[in-house]
């Protein structure tokens, strides 16, 4: 017996004598900037707990945690690398579920994701579930706008120089946001048509003009979760119809064609999940799909994502997903990553090129929906 009590008091001297330094308080890491090609944002939307979501950043290679970004309820995030930040659009009640509301629009360091500024908008954001057309950056990255729904539509215009709101513009009938060039962005109206606004240099309205309805809204009605490669504009219809809209000059509605075949649309092949469309600089249109759709389909989960050539209107390549997907993302690189946030609240990394899987990221949130590229 104190044999044993003299190894036990022996074991823990030894163990005293390991103890690791202090850590200096504070210590705090930098990120070098610009960020690498295979860095992204993953919006961890909280869905069981809305009042309190993030943005974890993460190297989608090493499979690496980088950093996290707080944010308030049916958050936003748009992200500028030539001005080096994040903005972060939120809401927060003063009891949490309820009390006085304050919308805002939080302005981050990409170096130390530190808040810079806070900018208060009116009270009337849209508190919609993820969405990438509820805000944009427009005019070289000086402006955001900022989608409103209280109950009629409007959009907010924020100086991102003076950090000050310029205004507010009414667009009754229309919603979300897609920029164009300069100072000018279009939007999607309830009737099928869309309208075209040019801001003047004060934020107000300088031009309006709205198109000759060209959406089915009954018959096939486009999805609004769009991407842009270059100066065009693509969204994809519910049953698979892909819609260009050029903004080199006006937005310009261009013509329509199809994701499938005949045959694969007859046996039933169509766009599939929350957000089912990415784009690559070079021209190439990702598409998340599923086989056995039908009308009302468009939320169940994508087991292939489709690769187009948007110049030829060609598919160059199916991707079929180890795991069924819900969004996807591809960074912008020579040698892109294809993201997909899947059914088991994980993260897939493929070769964008090769349609090869990688491997996986987990822990990434409670609820990751949606994947941001860092442009």
């Amino acid at each position: 017996m104190r044999v044993r009590l003299l190894l036990l008091v022996w074991l823990a001297a030894s163990f005293s004598w390991a103890e690791l330094p202090a850590e200096p308080v504070p210590n705090v890491a930098k990120l070098p900037v610009p960020y690498a090609p295979h860095w992204v944002l993953i919006h961890d939307f909280a869905f069981g707990n809305l009042i309190d979501s993030k943005f974890v950043l993460a190297d989608a290679d090493s499979r690496t945690f980088l950093g996290m970004v707080s944010a308030g309820q049916f958050a936003t995030i748009d992200t500028s690398a030539k001005r080096r930040e994040l903005y972060v659009g939120e809401t927060y009640h003063a009891r949490g579920t309820r009390g006085a509301r304050t919308d805002l629009i939080t302005v981050y360091d990409m170096e130390n994701l530190a808040v810079q500024a806070e900018i208060e908008l009116p009270p009337r954001r849209a508190n919609v579930v993820i969405n990438r057309a509820s805000t944009a950056l427009l005019d070289n990255d000086s402006l955001l706008l900022v989608l409103n729904l209280n109950p009629a539509t409007s959009v907010t215009v924020v100086d991102l120089e003076s950090r000050r709101v310029l205004g507010e513009v009414a667009t009754p009938g229309c919603a979300m946001v897609y920029p164009e060039t300069g100072r000018s962005f279009f939007m999607l109206c309830g009737d099928g048509a869309l309208e075209r606004i040019v801001l003047d240099d004060a934020g107000s309205v300088a031009t309006r003009e709205r198109s000759a309805p060209f959406i089915d809204i009954d018959a096939d009605p486009l999805s609004e979760k769009a991407v842009r490669i270059g100066s065009r504009w693509y969204f994809v219809s519910y049953a698979g119809a892909v819609q260009p809209i050029d903004v080199s000059t006006a937005a310009d509605v261009m013509p329509r064609w199809w994701l499938a075949a005949d045959d694969e649309r007859a046996s039933g092949w169509r766009p599939a999940g929350w957000h089912w469309t990415a784009a690559h600089p070079d021209g190439r249109l990702f598409v998340a799909m599923q086989p056995n759709g039908y009308p009302g389909s468009h939320k169940d989960p994508a087991t292939e994502v489709w690769v187009y050539d948007t110049a030829n209107r060609t598919r160059k390549q199916r991707v079929e997903l180890t795991t069924a997907g819900i969004s996807i993302g591809v960074t912008a690189d020579a040698e892109p990553r294809l993201l997909v946030a899947n059914v088991d609240g994980a993260v897939d990394v493929y070769d964008a090129n090769l349609g090869t899987y990688l491997h996986t990221l987990h822990d990434v949130g409670e609820t990751p929906y949606m994947i941001h590229r860092i442009d």
